[in-house]
Parts: structure tokens; sequence; C-alpha cells
């Protein structure tokens, strides 16, 4: 099922069973309603107006019409994420350090989805590194690279306290203890709670815009990494731990104790990637 297919199914079925829709029937509002753009729900509205569930009036307005029968409807499925399985299935990928080929028409063909959703799908995962385009060839998943990853750890360890360094001043106490009250560790049957915000704070405190570039440009490839990786408690609990250590440091105005539990922080990104592909090896050969 297409998400125009299932705007169909769902909106009859809330049409004919007298269910909530948005106060004003317009293509905006429905586009607001089912989190997605203006195109597949034209196409829905197009479909219910030819099977006179919508009825588009003189001056353009959408209506229902009182004829539409009332009738009790079983809810629509919502169609699958698409876009996330995609993700997902890049991710492992390029994980497993494969550089293969992606063709819009074969990969609209594997998942059978439309051709527009998979350009719109592999634009989204250039922009975060996922995917690199080349010129006359198509698409391909970037391959990890551990040598890759400690190129950019070194890069990132020294630009990072750079902003760091350079805000100082600018660091206010109440976003510092939001954050750390954001990062537990937990106990007992609690989990963790992890918030990774502390590093975009003092990047963009910082003002520079080459450090912040930097980030802009290489940091999504591997948080989307980061954030497939399945990281157990412990580890959590660690990340969490260090994160209250370094915002703790800050509070009380230690600058290298609190650089020092920022270079801990950043380089624990190695050992959780590559226990990730070791896991995704070892689930491959089973």
């Amino acid at each position: 099922m297409t998400i125009s297919e299932f705007i169909v199914k769902d909106l009859r079925g809330r049409i004919q069973s007298r269910d909530a829709l948005p106060e004003r029937l317009t293509l905006p509002g429905l586009a607001q309603l089912y989190s997605v753009s203006l195109t597949p729900v034209r196409t829905a509205v197009a479909e219910l107006i030819e099977d006179d569930i919508i009825r588009k009036q003189p001056n353009g307005r959408l209506a229902i019409p009182t004829s539409v029968r009332r009738t009790t409807v079983e809810p629509a499925e919502r169609p699958p994420d698409w876009p996330s399985i995609v993700h997902q299935d890049a991710i492992r990928e390029s994980l497993r350090g494969e550089s293969q080929k992606w063709k819009i028409n074969e990969t609209a063909d594997r998942y059978g989805i439309g051709r527009g959703l998979v350009q719109s799908i592999f634009q989204r995962l250039a922009g975060m590194g996922i995917l690199e385009h080349e010129p006359r060839c198509g698409w391909r998943v970037r391959p990890f690279r551990e040598d890759d990853l400690d190129a950019y750890l070194e890069v990132r360890v020294l630009l990072e306290l750079k902003a760091l360094d350079s805000c100082r001043g600018q660091l206010e106490r109440d976003v510092l203890q939001r954050i750390r009250e954001g990062n537990r560790p937990g106990r007992g049957a609690t989990e963790p709670l992890i918030d990774n915000s502390l590093h975009q704070y003092w990047v963009g405190l910082s003002g520079n815009r080459y450090v912040q570039d930097f980030f802009e440009r290489h940091s999504a490839y591997y948080t989307a990494l980061y954030e497939y990786a399945a990281i157990g408690g412990r580890q959590l609990a660690k990340i969490a731990s260090l994160h209250r250590a370094i915002l703790s440091a800050l509070l009380e105005r230690k600058w290298r104790v609190a650089r020092d539990h920022l270079v801990e922080d950043i380089e624990s990104l190695r050992p959780i990637l590559l226990e990730t592909i070791r896991t995704l090896g070892e689930w491959q050969n089973s």
C-alpha cells in the first residue's frame, strides 16, 4: 500500500464514520494531518472526489457531501515507513564495508515503491553521507572504513575542544544543568537516559563557521551509524555518566577535567561501532 492509497482508505473511513477531520478541509491541512507532502494528498483527494466521498465546490474549497452514507469502516493500516527501512538497509550495507551500486529503478522494484520516493530517499541519505552520488554512474553506499573513523575522531576531538574552549564565557548554567539532568545512568530496572545535545551546544556557541561546517558535513554519517548500533545498558550508563561528568566539571569551571572527559566520550564511538560490526558479522554467519 502506498501512502496515497493509505490516505484514501483512512480518509474514506474517517468521513463515513464521522471521525475527526481538520477544521478546514484543505490540502495543506490534510498534509499536516498525515505528515506528508502535498503530492500524495492531491492524488488521494482526486480519487475521493471521483468516488463522490469529497466534493470540490465552485469556489475551489473541499466539502463532504451530505449524501455520504454513514457506516463503520475498519481503520486503515499505515504503509511501511520506507525511508526508515531503506535507511536501515543502507546502514547495514555500509557497516559490512560493501560499496554496491544502488540504482533508482532497481531499488523501486526491490521495495515496491515509486521512483519519486526512492529519489527523495537517496537525496536524504546522500545529505547524511550514507550514499554517494557518482556522475553518470548512479548511487553507491559509502563503505565503513576503520581508518576513516580514526581520522574523523582525531579531527573531531581537536575541533570540539576548540569549540568548547572558545565559548567558556558563554556557557549558561541553566542549559548545562538541564542537559545534565537529561543524562542518567539508571539504576536497577530504570533504563539509562542519554541527551547528546551537549556537543551541538558548544559547537553552536563557538560561532566558528569552519568548525560548524565540519560537524554539519561529516558527523551525520557517524551519528547514523551510532544510532543504528545496539548499545548495551552498561555502555549507555557509561555514556550518561561521562556526559554528567563533563557537564558537572563545566559547572564547577574545572576546564581540564571537562576536556579530559569530553575526549573520552568522543573516542567511545570507536569501540561501539567496531562491536556493532563484529556482531553484524556473527549474525550473518550464524
